[in-house]
């Protein structure tokens, strides 16, 4: 944008701000998605927009966008624009009308109207959405049919709009432990890294509240409400698209050898979505896609796949080499819908007792102790746990050597102090982090014996996600090449002498 403030800075605005969704309409504000329809967010417009079907006769509405009077033609369009969808076919037609102005008209509204395939399936929620956040107790009667939908999120949303209009608690629909778990049953055998991550049921966020709570800080220059503007608008078009999207969980399985050139790390999202429309899009999107154990893998980069598996998970592999993507083992695993993963016995015994909405463990391997720190341990556990609107993290480390440990530990306290304080020069420029050097500056960390110790908070549920970021770590850790002796046929050949400097 040229303003110092990207998208991405954006979202983690929005999400250490407070406002956590694990909807992708959660970062869609109601006012300004109508406000870029042309819509009134009144009772009487969303109630309309609940039951739009096919359209009365829009011949004079249409004839009227050439009419004499301006007044007339302006008024013409605004009423097929309030009319959404339903309004494309006439336009199509009204699109290459002999009279210009017609014509000009019709193909303006085009551009505004179209949006993606699913474009009337959000307006449809977004719809039941504001409905709720009007508060008025005339809406839910329009709203109590609605909970015996069968589309896509639609009983949902109006159970949660006829909650908030009467004021009381609505809690989203999840996926059970036992779904989540199940994931476990996708990853490869060989994995020496393994992660969950629960997401609890989010609300809508509110982008102006974030606007209003960093802008006296960021000083001139950053035109933050355009950015947001254009925040908003890249989440819609995404949205009409591929539709509302869920994510409940994730699982995060990373390869026990890793390197430059050899291991993988598979993602498993778990939640709702609609797998024809992600694949229409992806195939609008061109990507090269293959049939693997009958799903279908669609290529995002030389090394990443994705896979749809369903309207409830979609898998993410990638890793340095693409011959070396557990692709075949995973989609088998998908079609063979096992409840018994796959995981080593050691990795299993780790994590059988982990109850706990995040939470990751480690079983040591060689490539992991490449990196000096983590060289004495064995085992690694995370967990983190929700209180008082904080996640606590705890990360227990077990080795066998007391005095390499302790080491260790002190390495990684130093390290610790010194990110804190790289990041916290970055606060005045980028406040959107703070959350992220109070989490860091909350960071213990101690030896005891065998046992190492590091306790966390962060506020808010982000926290949480703070315990994959920490196992992504060890992997990029472990992988970082290190210093080696040049070899010729397994013997240390020494570095050339240095050259004397010529005068």
């Amino acid at each position: 944008m040229g303003m110092g403030f990207g998208m991405m800075e954006l979202l983690m605005l929005v999400l250490s701000g407070g406002g956590w969704g694990n909807d992708l309409l959660d970062y869609l504000p109601s006012d300004a998605y109508w406000k870029a329809k042309g819509v009134p967010m009144s009772v009487e417009r969303m109630v309309a927009e609940l039951n739009v079907g096919e359209p009365a006769d829009l011949a004079q509405l249409i004839r009227d966008l050439g009419a004499e009077k301006h007044e007339t033609r302006e008024a013409a369009t605004a009423k097929l624009r309030a009319l959404g969808p339903a309004a494309i076919p006439s336009l199509k037609k009204a699109a290459d009308s002999d009279d210009p102005e017609v014509r000009t008209r019709a193909r303006e509204l085009l551009a505004t109207l179209s949006g993606g395939a699913q474009a009337g399936a959000v307006r449809r929620l977004m719809a039941i959405r504001a409905l709720g956040e009007l508060r008025k107790p005339e809406a839910a009667g329009p709203l109590r049919p609605l909970l015996e939908s069968k589309e896509p999120f639609v009983a949902d949303y109006a159970a949660r709009a006829i909650a908030a209009i009467e004021g009381k608690p609505h809690e989203r629909p999840q996926a059970t432990a036992e779904q989540i778990r199940s994931d476990l049953c996708l990853l490869p055998p060989n994995c020496g890294i393994v992660a969950q991550l629960r997401l609890p049921g989010g609300r809508a966020s509110s982008f102006a509240e974030a606007l209003k709570s960093i802008g006296p800080a960021l000083g001139p220059g950053q035109d933050l409400a355009r950015a947001l503007d254009e925040l908003t608008k890249g989440i819609c078009a995404v949205a009409e698209r591929v539709g509302n999207i869920r994510l409940d969980a994730v699982t995060l399985g990373v390869a026990d050898e890793v390197g430059d050139r050899k291991g993988f790390a598979v993602v498993v999202a778990r939640g709702r979505y609609d797998a024809q429309a992600v694949k229409a899009a992806f195939g609008q999107f061109q990507l090269d896609s293959t049939k693997v154990e009958g799903l279908d893998v669609f290529s995002v980069e030389r090394e990443m796949r994705l896979i749809p598996c369903s309207d409830e998970r979609l898998v993410f592999v990638g890793g340095p080499r693409n011959e070396q993507l557990p692709i075949k083992e995973i989609a088998a695993a998908v079609q063979a819908n096992s409840d018994k993963p796959a995981l080593g016995p050691k990795m299993l015994e780790l994590i059988k007792a982990i109850d706990a909405p995040a939470w990751a463990a480690v079983v040591m391997s060689d490539a992991y102790r490449q990196a000096p720190f983590l060289a004495p341990f064995e085992t690694v556990v995370a967990t983190g746990k929700t209180a008082d609107d904080a996640m606590a993290l705890s990360v227990v480390a077990v080795g066998k050597d007391p005095e390499a440990l302790k080491q260790s530990v002190a390495e990684v306290q130093k390290g610790v102090k010194e990110a804190t304080a790289d990041v916290a020069r970055e606060v005045a420029r980028m406040p959107f982090l703070k959350p992220i050097v109070e989490f860091m500056e909350s960071i213990r960390v101690e030896a005891a014996g065998a046992e190492a110790r590091l306790t966390a908070r962060m506020k808010g549920q982000g926290g949480a996600l703070m315990l994959p970021v920490l196992m992504l770590f060890t992997v990029r850790a472990a992988s970082a090449p290190r210093q080696m002796p040049a070899v010729d046929e397994g013997r240390a050949v020494p570095a050339p002498a240095p050259v004397p400097d010529r005068k």
